[in-house]
């Protein structure tokens, strides 16, 4: 009997340390960039594991579908959430480039993805333009109360064009995935597709259809990106009035 006790006791011991040594890899590979790269503040994100909670999906193809034929190009503009930070950047299509429309000065965290090949760090950090969060941006009532927010919402859409131009994919991402995202990606869509002849309300009423995708989007929120683009049509255009308050965007 007593050694069978003692057998058990090794047992877990053996155990609790291997138990251990597992804990202390993956704290090191979570948080290891973070100390490696002590300039930028970077961000690792637990619930990256969980698919409901990132809310990827690649735009172009998401529209599309709602759309039931092709409006736009597949591979090309990606969106989700925050947090995919710290997990590989094949769970979010390997973007060339990641747009963060989440970050503040306040917060001072930056988002990113590990196995970025052109990148000597193996990181692919957000780029940000605005120092304070940006919100509301699906109403145009912000458009008109807060010059610096637009402006940063200007340089993001002027940024992201340019990189689809020159054949680069790209990642918006904000907190939930859901309404800046939503709205900037509706806004960048429905550019290009006014430039193509196309923004009929099957279209518009495809970019509703993506932006409801997000399961954390609540009944009240539906309709807000069909609204603001049925405005802005009415109005003479998302073009103009995109270029009315940011000039051109490329």
């Amino acid at each position: 009997m007593p050694d069978k006790v003692d057998y058990r006791g090794r047992l877990l011991r053996s155990l609790s340390v291997l138990i251990l040594i597992v804990i202390i890899g993956l704290l090191i590979w979570a948080y290891y960039p973070l100390f490696a790269t002590p300039g930028v503040p970077l961000t690792f994100k637990f619930e990256g594991a969980l698919d409901s909670t990132l809310n990827f999906r690649d735009a172009g193809a998401s529209i599309n579908e709602c759309a039931g034929r092709k409006l736009m190009d597949d591979g090309k503009i990606f969106r989700s959430s925050g947090f995919f930070s710290g997990w590989s950047c094949d769970r979010v299509g390997n973007p060339d480039v990641i747009y963060s429309l989440n970050y503040s000065d306040e917060e001072n965290r930056r988002y990113y993805c590990r196995g970025a090949v052109d990148d000597l760090t193996g990181y692919n950090v957000g780029v940000v333009f605005q120092h304070d969060e940006i919100s509301d941006i699906e109403f145009l009532v912000s458009w008109d109360q807060k010059p610096e927010q637009v402006k940063s919402v200007c340089q993001f859409l002027r940024a992201g064009m340019t990189d689809l131009k020159v054949g680069k994919k790209i990642l918006y991402h904000c907190e939930a995935g859901r309404d800046r995202t939503g709205a900037v990606v509706a806004l960048l869509a429905a550019y290009e597709l006014e430039q193509n002849g196309d923004l009929s309300d099957t279209a518009i009423d495809a970019l509703e259809c993506d932006y409801r995708k997000s399961k954390s989007l609540t009944p009240e929120k539906y309709g807000r990106v069909a609204a603001l683009l049925r405005e802005l049509r009415a109005r003479g255009g998302v073009r103009g009035f995109l270029q009315s308050r940011c000039g051109a965007l490329f």
